[in-house]
């Protein structure tokens, strides 16, 4: 899809300092802007963004990749723009449109995303008049299009290293955008061999050696600067490196292969890495094992797949795995109960063990959007077993959905829950949280672990942080 966009007021000027800001270290950059929400009534986009010259006409001075977010207002829509490339040489609008046919003109709009036929028409036009855009394009519409992976198994565990991994970010309060941007594997996958790792894909993704061995970058040093991971720099401080070598110790005795990623966000570090050791067809799904080394809390959610992608459902009693997955929960959430003190933090649910049942996908987007599903407490699991609600299936089979369980806990709410506190552990040692690591891949399952470090602020503090960056 191809959409216009006319820059207004101070936009170019902004747009100008963006690029002096960011492209002098080669960083990434966004835009983000609101126009009228009937106009952007469709998703991602090739952006022609439109500034106005000297004599007061428009031509086209950069290329960028659109997405729509949330609506700003009740007739605007805001949309964010990345993946700005500047035209060597500015195109005039009208020598542009010029080329397109009385159908395609009667099509046009002005401003916002076009047709599909006009919009084809509009990037043949612009290639052939600028074609050293072409290679730009062709990576923005890279960004664009979806990965459809169809029924492959191992695709199915990437997608859910990628939603544990978004999820992870969410926990900590981090909005992590480049995770939007990755690679999909350029061959098949194969269910006989391990899957690769989403982190793998995401680019800047480094090997726990690679951090350990690392010298420590000067801040003068223009190589320290162009390093992308989360295209911010890096703390080098003890703290961090202490919690690198801790996960690197937790991880190495089981897998040689770890993808390791390090965001930094407000003076917090969040340390992610996703691992696997076990073919797609032996594995039995994905857990996060989320840790906050500053209040000591522990979340261990368990990923748990619906049967069809609309409409589907999750039968406990066809799981042959749940029964020992269930006992290793309570085991879990009986030792955090026992180390408990009335000095500790107080929680809604002081429980470490969630499930969450969600959709199996066959396309992911390059976006931040996580798969849909629902979050469970393992007491609530348990005790939704015994709804008589829930046992409408054939012949009276216990099965759980969207039509028919009472409530649950949806990926914003429960993120949310587990960034401000209000579930997770207290108290809980690094030594429990090593235990929980080798039981996840003693259980064949892949594994996103995160730890979170650094000054936590105050709720409301963090929430005017994030109003900041958005």
């Amino acid at each position: 899809m191809v959409a216009i966009i006319k820059c207004r007021d101070n936009e170019d000027e902004y747009l100008e300092f963006l690029e002096d800001l960011h492209q002098s270290r080669r960083y990434e950059w966004e835009w983000s802007f609101t126009r009228r929400r009937d106009l952007w009534s469709k998703g991602r986009h090739l952006l022609l963004i439109a500034s106005m010259d000297a004599n007061g006409r428009f031509e086209v001075t950069r290329v960028g990749k659109s997405v729509r977010r949330r609506g700003a207002r009740d007739q605007d829509q805001q949309l964010r723009v990345t993946h700005v490339r500047r035209l060597r040489r500015p195109l005039p609008l009208a020598e542009l449109l010029d080329g397109l046919t009385a159908a395609q003109r009667r099509h046009l709009v002005e401003e916002g995303h076009q047709s599909k036929g006009t919009g084809e028409a509009i990037r043949v036009l612009l290639l052939g008049l600028r074609p050293e855009l072409t290679e730009a394009v062709q990576l923005i519409e890279g960004a664009i299009e979806s990965w459809d992976f169809g029924d492959s198994r191992a695709a199915q565990e990437v997608a859910l290293q990628r939603d544990a991994t978004l999820a992870v970010a969410r926990m900590a309060g981090m909005q992590a955008s480049q995770l939007a941007e990755w690679d999909p594997p350029a061959e098949e996958l194969y269910d006989d061999t391990v899957p690769p790792l989403f982190l793998d894909m995401v680019g800047a993704a480094r090997h726990p050696d690679e951090l350990l061995d690392a010298p420590e970058p000067r801040p003068q040093d223009p190589s320290a600067r162009s390093g992308r991971m989360s295209d911010q720099p890096a703390l080098e401080d003890h703290l961090v490196m202490h919690d690198t070598r801790a996960m690197h110790g937790w991880l190495s005795d089981e897998t040689n292969h770890v993808a390791w990623r390090r965001f930094q966000e407000h003076d917090r570090t969040l340390l992610v890495a996703n691992a696997n050791r076990t073919l797609a067809e032996q594995a039995l799904g994905c857990d996060i094992i989320f840790y906050n080394v500053t209040r000591h809390s522990l979340v261990l959610v368990q990923y748990k797949k619906l049967d069809a992608e609309r409409g589907g459902f999750y039968y406990p009693n066809s799981d042959r795995n749940l029964a020992k997955e269930l006992k290793r929960m309570r085991s879990l959430d009986r030792y955090a109960e026992m180390q408990a003190s009335l000095a500790d933090e107080q929680r809604l649910d002081p429980s470490p063990s969630w499930i969450k049942l969600c959709h199996p996908r066959s396309v992911l987007p390059h976006t931040t959007e996580m798969i849909h599903g629902m979050y469970f407490s393992r007491r609530q699991f348990e005790s939704l077993r015994d709804d008589a609600r829930l046992k409408d299936g054939r012949g009276g089979a216990l099965r759980f959905g969207y039509k028919n369980v009472p409530a649950y806990l949806d990926n914003t709410l429960f993120t949310r829950l587990v960034e401000t506190g209000q579930i997770g552990t207290t108290g809980t040692s690094t030594d429990l949280v090593r235990q929980q690591v080798i039981r996840s891949f003693r259980g064949q399952r892949n594994l996103v672990l995160a730890t979170l470090s650094g000054e936590e602020p105050p709720q409301a503090a963090r929430n005017a942080q994030r109003r900041q960056t958005r």
